[in-house]
């Protein structure tokens, strides 16, 4: 597979942006209806409606585009959980209960399904940009864990955040064992994430040392 994943150049014209996006919904019409294997920039330009050359004066091969995609999708629900942040439920286990919900519910709405998750499997270079995705996911979980009152250290908050968040990836497991997005996926996970944040919230002592180091900047 070719490593190069940058985008071209990027669109400054309104119907430039149009056009990408046209071809960045067709692709994830192509992965949830058909599978990663499926994706081809050919198929992408019938789907688009957008010719072939022109999807590679923006992109080099469809990993790019399937990079791009991502990437978006990624930055929407950061989006949204960041915004569903601080909602003044003063109950943090509700707050939770509602936040993983909201998030997870997101997801579905902007098609982020079981073909999607598989992509990783079929192009190995989209793990790369899931750490940030992580690390920023728990971020805002810790932040939220101080205001209602946590006295743990941040980086005990942040090694139980990240544990938190990838407990996630067991839940697309089950989904993708299942071959279906079964809502008691997204029950079980939000109590389980109550029970491991509990400590944290309810008087427990952090452990101790090592912990998940941050590897990106804070600044």
């Amino acid at each position: 597979m070719s490593t190069i994943l940058t985008p071209r150049k990027l669109p400054t014209q309104a119907r430039a942006k149009a056009r990408i996006q046209r071809v960045l919904d067709a692709t994830q019409a192509i992965l949830n209806r058909d599978g990663p294997a499926a994706v081809t920039t050919p198929a992408i330009a019938a789907a688009s409606g957008v010719s072939v050359g022109s999807i590679y004066q923006y992109f080099p091969n469809k990993e790019a585009i399937i990079l791009a995609l991502y990437e978006a999708r990624l930055t929407h629900i950061r989006q949204v959980a960041s915004e569903a942040m601080d909602d003044g439920e003063g109950d943090w286990r509700a707050f939770f209960r509602k936040w993983i919900a909201r998030v997870k519910a997101e997801e579905e709405a902007v098609g982020y399904g079981l073909s999607m998750s598989a992509a990783f499997e079929q192009f190995p270079k989209l793990a790369e940009i899931e750490p940030l995705h992580a690390e920023q996911m728990a971020e805002g979980v810790v932040a939220q864990l101080k205001q209602f009152g946590s006295d743990w250290p941040d980086e005990a908050l942040f090694d139980l955040a990240i544990y938190a968040y990838y407990l996630d990836a067991a839940t697309w497991r089950y989904w993708t064992a299942a071959e279906a997005r079964l809502p008691q996926g997204v029950d079980r996970l939000i109590e389980t994430i109550i029970t491991v944040l509990a400590p944290a919230m309810d008087g427990g002592a952090p452990p101790a040392p090592p912990y998940v180091r941050r590897r990106l900047s804070r600044s």
